[in-house]
């Protein structure tokens, strides 16, 4: 038998207008009458209609991610995979359900309809469109709490929770000046990826400190585009005076590197050291395996998760939250050669 509010009541002696109350929270009810509604209905059986209280509170049970990049990028990368996995565990924790809108990058009206239908209790956004900045208003004005991931937003009204960029360049061009490199070239994506500029920027700040005026011929573009970041590589490789190191923004780029670095008869890192960002599980299983930046994915979608549903996030009312999360070096053997994937050393911000 299913069992329905007027069997709660009856069971109690209420009115079903107070069990309706007690059981959607309501204030006017008093603490003992709601704990004893709480107690019958868990005795009894009762489980709730989760369409009809949601509507009520205007409350969906759900947690959208929408994907601004290319979604077959965003899928089948290593990186971002894991990132989506990740951030699913930590919405289901919250007994929240993830809604993946696989689109939303296509345009800025296709995005604020996600914003506008309210089919979600708020919004992560995940990747880089060049047209984001300009919907910040528009996004506000709907009223849905947001936050962007895995970017810095210059907006003060805006939530976003990143890894520290800028101290991970700075990390790895430490490592490689240490090693006695001068020449370092870099590996990322045009100027709208704010992300990639922030590791350049990291990168010079570091050749800054150590009185090395940086090399702009040094910076090679690569794309989403599988095997850009070995043309990238190879485009520095046959610069006049080559490096004889290569930051990539991310691990992907920098294993495509590692492939042209060997089609060239050159040897990593006697002949040229590499330093990734992300440490993607493969990265442990290139030859060398290689030196990268770690970033806690975990703790980046568990923070992302919380800030949403604290109700700090975008939602035009509550003060936005701008998370930078701390990076790690972690040294492996394609920057010094002892080094293999079972004695890796990690150094922090």
């Amino acid at each position: 038998m299913v069992v329905g509010i007027k069997d709660i009541a009856a069971h109690l002696g209420l009115s079903t207008s107070t069990v309706s109350r007690a059981l959607n929270d309501y204030d006017d009810v008093a603490p003992e009458t709601a704990r004893r509604v709480e107690e019958a209905a868990r005795a009894l059986g009762y489980y709730p209609s989760a369409s009809a209280r949601n509507l009520r509170r205007r409350r969906t049970g759900k947690i959208g991610l929408a994907l601004l990049y290319d979604a077959a990028f965003a899928t089948f990368n290593e990186f971002f995979a894991e990132l989506i996995r990740l951030i699913a565990a930590a919405i289901e924790r919250e007994d929240y359900n993830l809604v993946l809108y696989t689109r939303a990058g296509e345009s800025a009206a296709k995005l604020m309809r996600i914003a506008q239908a309210r089919e979600v209790d708020g919004l992560l956004l995940l990747g880089d469109a060049p047209w984001q900045e300009q919907v910040q208003d528009d996004l506000l004005a709907a009223g849905l709490p947001f936050a962007y991931l895995h970017r810095t937003i210059v907006d003060p009204r805006v939530s976003f929770i990143t890894a520290d960029n800028r101290a991970g360049g700075r990390l790895a061009a430490r490592h490689l000046l240490e090693l006695g490199h001068r020449r370092i070239g870099y590996v990322g994506f045009t100027a709208h990826s704010r992300s990639s500029l922030e590791r350049l920027t990291g990168l010079h700040e570091a050749l800054e400190e150590a009185g090395i005026r940086y090399d702009p011929s040094l910076i090679a573009h690569a794309s989403l585009e599988p095997g850009s970041g070995a043309r990238a590589a190879l485009s520095l490789l046959d610069l006049p005076v080559p490096p004889t190191a290569i930051f990539a923004f991310n691990d992907r780029l920098a294993m495509e590197a590692l492939l042209a670095i060997s089609e060239r008869g050159l040897h990593v890192p006697q002949d040229i050291a590499v330093v990734g960002f992300d440490d993607i599980r493969s990265s442990r299983m290139t030859v060398p395996p290689l030196t990268t930046i770690h970033q806690p994915l975990e703790v980046i979608a568990e923070q992302a998760v919380r800030a949403l549903l604290a109700g700090g996030a975008g939602d035009g009312v509550s003060a936005p939250l701008r998370l930078v999360i701390p990076v790690e070096l972690v040294v492996r053997g394609s920057t010094v050669a002892e080094h293999t994937a079972a004695s890796s050393a990690a150094v922090r911000a």
